[in-house]
């Protein structure tokens, strides 16, 4: 917004403000054609000419496979509700990820646009569901997930936020669930503490027994973190076969008993029983032995 300069104004008027309109990039097929009103002239710049002969060609294309140059709205207007209803993205977000402007997100959603112009309805049907940018919010469902597994695991929010770099407060916070949503940087630090941790057991008993009194679930519990519809699995086929596969599994045993860990540490790390770990230091016992 620019001003008149002062002394083209009338005297004891305030000021009037004007608002240039910017103009789009060079290389468009808009900069090419100009507006409807004719406020400002096309370009005929080699970037601009050639950016409307793509345009040409790929409009000539889609009329040969029989494509007009409108998409049904249904499936864009479905896929934006699933994005932002089941996977916490704003629609903000998706403009941004589909390169859109943000009214025709808003304009598909409210049914004010029936149907979008195609190349627009295919980038917003490409947007992938989670695909976070640096400045959106996130679900919180994915830190909290990811941090009471690492309290099973025995690590406690000092531990954690030293990994993630964020203060132990918001750690605990978090993981209490009270946050539904919570930034980019919150979300990233958890997910580098996670990816760091996840793999070893903790030294804290009261994180641990926290989180078995409050049923959290550990790492192994997830076959799908991020999956807002993933339930964790406790018990079945799955878990049978982790637990048989840590059970014959007897040098990772060894390893871990030769650092000094506790049966009781070593079952929380593998995801199985700790009577499952004492079988099985008994049977590298009694290899060594033959």
């Amino acid at each position: 917004m620019t001003p008149t300069p002062a002394h083209q104004q009338p005297e004891g008027e305030p000021p009037v403000v004007t608002t240039a309109r910017k103009l789009p990039p060079h290389g468009t097929e808009y900069r090419y054609r100009g507006p409807a009103d004719g406020s400002w002239p096309g370009c005929r710049c080699p970037k601009c000419k050639h950016a409307q002969a793509r345009g040409g060609k790929a409009r000539a294309l889609a009329r040969l496979r029989g494509e007009g140059p409108l998409h049904p709205g249904a499936p864009v207007v479905e896929h934006i509700t699933k994005l932002h209803d089941e996977y916490g993205m704003s629609y903000a977000l998706i403009a941004r990820r589909a390169n859109v402007a943000d009214a025709t997100i808003t304009y598909l959603v409210r049914g004010i646009t029936k149907n979008p112009k195609r190349d627009k309805a295919l980038r917003i049907l490409a947007v992938k569901p989670a695909d976070f940018d640096t400045s959106a919010y996130r679900p919180a469902f994915m830190s909290i997930r990811r941090l009471r597994a690492l309290y099973f695991l025995g690590h406690n929010p000092t531990t954690i936020g030293a990994a993630a770099n964020l203060d132990p407060s918001t750690i605990s916070h978090v993981a209490n669930g009270r946050y539904t949503t919570v930034e980019a940087a919150t979300d990233l630090g958890i997910r580098r503490a996670y990816s760091l941790l996840s793999t070893s057991t903790g030294t804290s008993a009261k994180a641990k027994r926290r989180a078995l009194a409050l049923g959290w679930h550990g790492p192994l519990a997830w076959d799908a973190i991020d999956d807002p519809a993933c339930e964790p699995e406790t018990t079945g086929r799955v878990d049978r076969q982790r637990r048989r596969k840590a059970v014959i599994d007897l040098e990772l045993v060894a390893a871990r008993t030769s650092e000094g860990r506790s049966a009781e540490e070593i079952a929380a790390e593998i995801g199985c029983h700790k009577r499952s770990i004492v079988r099985a230091r008994r049977r590298a016992e009694m290899e060594v032995a033959a």
